[in-house]
């Protein structure tokens, strides 16, 4: 089969998922990458394809809805950290991978907006050193309303900012965060679907 035919049928949304899933064996890494875009494209394909060479596709990999918790597993031990970023904020990824990624550096702020995160764990990176971990905790929906509170609090104006826009939080901490001393707090508020004011 030539390249061409190999391309024609990657992005043909016809191609049964077994044609897709013997081309994920193309030398061709074009082919690779748009089999990816086919919806079409089944599961174990997929986990073939996350063991790729090329780090974009892996990216692409770890970004695809149809990804299983168990091949994200693996790419968070991936070496590319943009490959794992998209691990730590897919909906499909478990507690137990999200737990061991909230100890890396570069991915821990994904790992706090992912709404998987839980509960437990978005207490303890409430108080991370890194403003931009306790943003995004601030700013995930499954952020219980009592960490909601303490972060409202926070000495960086970012991650209140984020409190104020976040639709859990209540109408007593969003009157507070109204008269806040930094006109970016006080403009998010009234953002918030919650806000009386």
């Amino acid at each position: 089969m030539t390249n061409a035919e190999e391309l024609a049928l990657a992005m043909d949304k016809n191609t049964p998922a077994n044609i897709l899933d013997e081309l994920t064996q193309s030398d061709s890494e074009n082919v690779r990458m748009m089999l990816t875009n086919n919806p079409n494209i089944s599961a174990e394909s997929l986990d073939k394809l996350s063991q790729d060479e090329n780090q974009f596709l892996r990216m692409r990999v770890a970004a695809h809805i149809k990804v299983t918790a168990e091949t994200l597993a693996v790419l968070s031990k991936d070496e590319s950290g943009y490959v794992r970023e998209f691990v730590a904020e897919h909906p499909n990824t478990s507690v137990t991978t999200l737990v061991a990624l909230s100890e890396d550096a570069l991915v821990v702020s994904w790992v706090a907006s992912n709404p998987n995160t839980p509960e437990e764990l978005l207490q303890k990176l409430s108080t991370h050193e890194d403003e931009n971990v306790r943003v995004s905790v601030a700013f995930n929906a499954n952020t219980p309303i009592k960490l909601l509170n303490t972060l409202s609090k926070d000495e960086s104006k970012e991650v209140r900012v984020s409190v104020s826009v976040n639709p859990r939080t209540l109408v007593s901490i969003l009157d507070v965060l109204a008269k806040d001393p930094h006109e970016e707090v006080r403009a998010a508020v009234l953002k918030n679907p919650n806000a009386t004011v």
